[in-house]
């Protein structure tokens, strides 16, 4: 259960899909970005305890590896919706530090700091890195202010796959690079198909 001081403010937050698609639009996307912090926090002090050399070499790797993928993934993306995304200003914060998203320490792409205030006084998404519940396939997943996964028809849930990504290679695009891209086309698309449905009610109406 979330927090009472944080669920408060929250509850008039609307699950519609079109409503979500156009606040997101004026609002902010924070992307939470996953760190595998108790891994390399674990392999830290594992490598500063071990005292046989083998151990210690093999331990070290490893770090090194979990440091890499982590700091890749992150560079990436960052890159990816810096070049690939401007449905709407886009922001982030490390896993980490989720407990309290009131008191997060949210950054800009230039990893600046923006202030929760700030962020409070239009829509918020949050965009988190997980496995989807049926296939267990890594995915990217829009949640609105209130952690609430927005639902269908929203574009949500983009998991790796898909014809397309078997062209990467052929391409100088790097995954992040394409699925960010895919995200914003989506958005796009939908808030276009959404706008031309409420006008032709209008028109029916007049």
């Amino acid at each position: 259960m979330l927090p009472l001081f944080f669920s408060l403010p929250l509850l008039s937050q609307s699950m519609d899909p079109a409503t979500c698609i156009k606040e997101l639009r004026q609002g902010t996307l924070i992307v939470r970005f996953p760190t595998d912090k108790p891994k390399i926090d674990t392999l830290t002090a594992m490598v500063s305890r071990s005292t046989d050399p083998k151990t210690k070499e093999r331990l070290e790797k490893q770090l090194t590896k979990a440091i890499q993928e982590r700091d890749t993934l992150f560079s990436n993306y960052i890159s990816a919706f810096k070049n690939n995304f401007d449905y709407c200003p886009v922001g982030y914060y490390y896993d980490y530090d989720g407990r309290d998203l009131n008191k997060t320490s949210y950054y800009n792409l230039d990893a600046e700091g923006m202030a929760v205030a700030d962020l409070s006084e239009k829509p918020l998404f949050y965009l988190h890195f997980e496995r989807t519940t049926d296939s267990k396939i890594d995915a990217l997943v829009v949640y609105n202010r209130s952690l609430q996964i927005i639902p269908d028809p929203f574009p949500n849930n983009f998991s790796r796959g898909g014809l397309n990504t078997l062209f990467l290679g052929l391409s100088d695009k790097t995954f992040p690079s394409w699925r960010v891209e895919r995200m914003n086309t989506q958005f796009y698309k939908y808030m276009d198909y959404i706008m031309e449905a409420e006008a032709i009610a209008k028109q029916r109406e007049e």
